[in-house]
């Protein structure tokens, strides 16, 4: 392998070690770590409880190195982290997620729920760090947040309802009268359209001037959520309604400027495709985020009712706490 081909897998990470006690331990754990292939350096600190170790990513990963610590006797904690992603819609969205997580050095699980809107993932500090693990996510194109609970949560969870349910309807505006007036203007030589819509509303320059801010404005979120999985590899829904409203909307433009460049000329100008496809989708974007919303505001009254206070028989005597200071036990 040359240098050049080496330095572009070499990684570093600082693992937690626990158990060691003295230096001959420090030289035991950097001992054992130094056989393994492709460990290039490893520096290991009682104080601080951490090996520092300089590898080849293409020859060994984080967690055969944590085996090797484990099997001489000492211990690499986990730490686990909950978060709340958001802007998942299907199955697919959670198998690019979990994918993406799950290939980040250090990473041991990851589980992820889309109707919870959640991912609880396990990682060792050092390899990896909650900032990262959200940054990955954040950079598919999905919203991420260290999970909260109690009034807190969901206080942040309406907040988030509401932006996403003000984007839709604003998404929603857009594209639907518009895309009215593109079906409309489609059909303006059929049935009884000629008595009262106007001509200038079937002319191919009009249909695309009105289709082209419903692609690029409610229909922007599609292309641009499948561009940030296609960058890494993954895939889902997002790409199946950016390539259909895609498709459609280039093969009009082309249509409709360079008729005779083979795709059916003017005759072929399907607007409405692009439009109506655009538009069916924010509806059902529209009506899961006004769903969601009620959801959560149902279990907002639901919280609402919950104790703030209790009483209990503490040492023979009867005191008022606070609810979530009852423990296992109480007498309340």
């Amino acid at each position: 392998m040359s240098a050049t081909t080496r330095s572009e897998h070499l990684a570093q990470v600082s693992l937690p070690v626990q158990g060691m006690t003295c230096a001959a331990c420090v030289a035991k754990v950097e001992k054992t770590l130094k056989t393994m292939t492709g460990v290039q350096e490893v520096h290991v600190n009682l104080l601080s409880g951490k090996a520092a170790v300089t590898y080849e990513s293409d020859q060994i990963g984080v967690p055969q190195m944590v085996k090797m610590i484990q099997d001489i006797g000492y211990e690499v904690p986990e730490e686990e982290v909950l978060l709340t992603v958001r802007g998942m819609s299907c199955a697919a969205c959670v198998a690019k997620v979990e994918k993406a997580i799950k290939g980040m050095p250090g990473v041991t699980s990851v589980v992820v729920n889309l109707p919870a809107e959640s991912a609880k993932v396990k990682f060792y500090p050092g390899a990896v760090d909650k900032t990262r693990i959200k940054k990955e996510i954040q950079a598919m194109g999905y919203e991420a947040s260290e999970k909260v609970t109690g009034q807190e949560a969901l206080d942040r969870e309406k907040e988030a309802r509401q932006k996403e349910l003000r984007f839709q309807t604003r998404n929603m505006w857009i594209a639907w009268p518009f895309a009215i007036l593109v079906m409309i203007g489609m059909f303006r030589d059929m049935w009884i359209f000629p008595y009262f819509v106007p001509e200038f509303l079937g002319n191919v320059y009009v249909l695309w001037a009105l289709t082209t801010p419903i692609a690029f404005i409610p229909g922007w979120q599609f292309f641009k959520h499948s561009w940030n999985g296609l960058k890494r590899g993954a895939t889902d829904m997002n790409l199946l309604y950016a390539t259909g409203i895609g498709a459609a909307y280039i093969i009009a433009t082309i249509n409709t400027f360079w008729p005779d460049a083979g795709f059916g000329g003017r005759g072929a100008t399907f607007f409405e495709s692009a439009a109506l496809l655009t538009a069916f989708i924010v509806l059902g974007r529209y009506l899961e985020a006004l769903t969601r919303g009620r959801t959560s505001e149902a279990i907002r009254n639901l919280m609402s009712l919950q104790a703030k206070t209790a009483r209990v028989i503490r040492n023979g005597e009867e005191v008022e706490i606070a609810a979530d200071e009852v423990e296992i036990g109480d007498i309340v």
